[in-house]
């Protein structure tokens, strides 16, 4: 496997470049004799006592818990370096991690979390986590069914959840339900913890087989039929569920977003390897300039989607507001690895479509992850509406000029270190803002939540697009404080720049015409960024980091 170059340089961070060398090292050692013992779609029971032996489970969990005491951003490398080698793998760590375990963490008692952790963190437990219903999705905190009955002894669990991962196998669960009293009123979205020993004849689960992709993972749909809950296995105060929940669903898009940029370095990496050793003639595909073109817009949007998740991460670490750029950050990165899949396959030819070559897996791990934790559409609309929501304490749209001062440069020093690409995104920037002024203005509620959805997720592109422009600057600027931006990374920066502000300029142009308008100072800030990116020229090929120290 290559690519480790490319990682080292997004990573940053000498302990996470070490850590992610480390999950290679146990990739190497551990996960590739076990996933060729493995059938194509058996479930890896013996995976997470395995991680667990190698100290690669419970990164984030507290050491008082048994875990390793780390963070979010230290849990990247882990779930990036394994869903290199399989997805179904990291698919299976993130539900019992991501999920189930981090709504214990977070919405559980002291003493609920010195019972149920260690054996999670240990890998002696496997868990699932209980939310998705079969009639109810992105809607599922408003449309739940499922039940749990207050009883003089206790509670009653009824009803049904589906696709959920590690339900056949899980030990544990941990279920979301409404609560009910025993006076008939309902009390609020409550979760519980419901141990299987004891409990299998009233939990009947159904394996979910002939999926698309993440075939070794355990997909279920869960009956809970009349389950007992005992008074001291409901996780924190009745009716704080749905909050937990949420708090839950953030981190786990982010993990989700490594996990898939994962599959897409590997990706990556199989077609560099593939096009190196694929002769055209006397010289190799790989030689060729649109092979080059190709395999450095797949690196750049790998390295790109890098920036919005560590950022993130980041921000989610230091317990800051991060719903909506968690969305952002989740949606860019499950799109650019499909992509980079894609254009994988497409290098790959005929192999590539072949199960011998792996890409084709690889895509289709990755096509879940659009739509489990959040599809894409509702992410994008969740995006649109919060994007004027006051309060929120996130800076979705932050200035070129705070850029500068976030990272401790003047603002005179960014032009210096983006030349031209800096004023093509003040712009951008401006654009955009100016055409949601006029949309808004045109509206009578004046207000971005009645814009027709088709508008909406136009708005939340063009938003999620000038974010990323700004990790990306942030990213690079941070690099060259330190020394250590490469011409690569700058080269990869002002290609993104040019393109996210080019895109960014004309889309805004599009949104005021789908509304009846236009406006002569939108047309000049995109044709002055035409004449910016023409003059700075960022779109031209480089060889990729990837292929140079392979």
């Amino acid at each position: 496997m290559v690519a480790h170059g490319l990682l080292a340089e997004i990573l940053q961070d000498d302990d996470l470049i070490l850590l992610a060398k480390a999950v290679r090292e146990f990739g190497e050692r551990e996960l590739v004799p076990y996933l060729r013992k493995l059938g194509k779609e058996e479930f890896p029971d013996k995976f997470l006592p395995l991680a667990a032996r190698s100290g690669f489970l419970g990164t984030a969990i507290p050491t008082e818990f048994g875990g390793q005491g780390g963070t979010l951003e230290g849990f990247l490398p882990v779930i990036e370096g394994i869903a290199a080698y399989d997805g179904s793998l990291a698919l299976t760590l993130a539900a019992h991690e991501s999920l189930a375990t981090t709504h214990v963490l977070l919405g559980s008692s002291a003493e609920q979390k010195r019972k149920y952790l260690p054996d999670l963190a240990g890998g002696r437990k496997i868990a699932a986590w209980c939310l998705t219903e079969p009639q109810a999705g992105s809607n599922i905190f408003s449309d739940m069914r499922s039940k749990l009955s207050r009883t003089p002894k206790g509670w009653i669990l009824s009803g049904e959840k589906t696709f959920i991962t590690n339900g056949c196998h899980a030990d544990l669960y941990v279920v979301i339900a409404r609560a009910i009293d025993q006076d008939g009123q309902e009390v609020g979205v409550t979760g519980c913890v419901l141990e299987r020993p004891g409990n299998q004849n009233s939990i009947i689960c159904t394996p979910l087989h002939s999926k698309m992709g993440m075939c070794r993972t355990d997909t279920a749909a869960i009956k809970f039929d009349n389950v007992f809950i005992a008074e001291d296995s409901i996780l924190g105060p009745v009716g704080s569920a749905g909050q937990v929940a949420r708090r839950v669903l953030i981190r786990g898009r982010i993990g989700v977003a490594a996990l898939v940029l994962g599959l897409a370095r590997d990706s990556l990496a199989r077609a560099v390897n593939y096009t190196k050793t694929r002769m055209i003639g006397k010289t190799s595909l790989f030689d060729q300039q649109l092979t080059r073109t190709k395999l450095s817009q797949m690196e750049e949007g790998l390295w790109v989607a890098w920036q919005a998740v560590r950022s993130a991460t980041q921000l989610a670490d230091q317990s800051k507001p991060c719903k909506v750029r968690a969305s952002m950050a989740k949606v860019f990165a499950t799109e650019t690895a499909l992509r980079i899949a894609d254009e994988a396959i497409q290098l790959l030819g005929g192999y590539g479509y072949m199960t011998d070559y792996k890409v084709e897996q690889n895509y289709r791990d990755a096509r879940l992850l659009t739509i489990g934790e959040g599809a894409s559409e509702i992410l994008r609309l969740a995006i649109a509406k919060n994007l004027e929501t006051p309060g929120s304490g996130e800076d979705l749209m932050p200035s070129p000029e705070s850029l500068g001062r976030d990272v401790e440069l003047t603002c005179t020093s960014l032009p210096t270190l983006w030349g031209p690409s800096l004023n093509a995104l003040k712009l951008a920037h401006n654009s955009f803002q100016m055409a949601l002024e006029r949309i808004k203005g045109d509206d009578p509620s004046g207000h971005l939540s009645s814009l027709c959805q088709t508008t909406a997720i136009k708005v939340a592109d063009l938003a999620t697009r000038l974010w990323i422009a700004g990790q990306v600057t942030r990213a690079a600027a941070q690099l060259a404080n330190r020394g250590t931006a490469s011409g690569n990374t700058l080269r990869r920066g002002k290609s993104f720049l040019a393109k996210a502000s080019l895109g960014v300029c004309h889309q805004s142009m599009e949104l005021l015409r789908a509304h009846g308008m236009s406006d002569d100072r939108l047309l000049s800030n995109y044709s002055a960024v035409l004449q910016i990116t023409a003059q700075d020229r960022p779109f031209e090929s480089f060889p990729p980091l990837v292929a140079e120290r392979s």
